[in-house]
């Protein structure tokens, strides 16, 4: 263990910077899809419940990228700590915390996101499927 104040070295192997640039990679694509769903939906919902249908299409293929793009940055940074000297070992409490973080991450991306945004993508596809309906009449008060 280092003592207070002091960084210890990550390990030189190439194996190790290897993980470490995959698991970089992964986290920036995965949350920039993250980032890129909120502006998705809030296009399509701008656009109209027919242009809505053919936005959301696209969207469903970009989710499934940022998804296996969060997977990613999981595996690799376990691999990046397993393979890294004493600094990355999981014995380190960043390491610990950035587990659970991660985990609580996924967690929530399946038990509140997916569902919602499962339930949105319907709602605006029915929408967009049905009639359009005519303007309101007068009200008989004013007729």
């Amino acid at each position: 263990m280092t003592p207070l104040g002091s960084v210890a070295a990550p390990s030189d192997s190439r194996l190790y910077q290897l993980f470490v640039l995959l698991h970089v990679i992964c986290v920036v694509g995965g949350f920039g899809a993250i980032v890129y769903r909120s502006f998705v939906l809030d296009l399509a919902r701008r656009r109209g419940f027919a242009a809505a249908a053919g936005v959301l299409a696209v969207f469903g293929q970009v989710v499934q990228v940022g998804e296996f793009l969060l997977y990613g940055a999981g595996v690799f940074g376990i691999a990046a700590a397993a393979t890294g000297g004493s600094g990355t070992s999981f014995s380190r409490p960043w390491v610990s915390a950035a587990l659970a973080v991660f985990v609580v991450m996924v967690g929530v991306l399946h038990g509140l996101v997916g569902p919602a945004e499962r339930r949105y993508k319907a709602a605006l596809l029915e929408l967009a499927q049905a009639p359009a309906m005519a303007p309101p009449g007068r009200p008989p008060q004013l007729a």
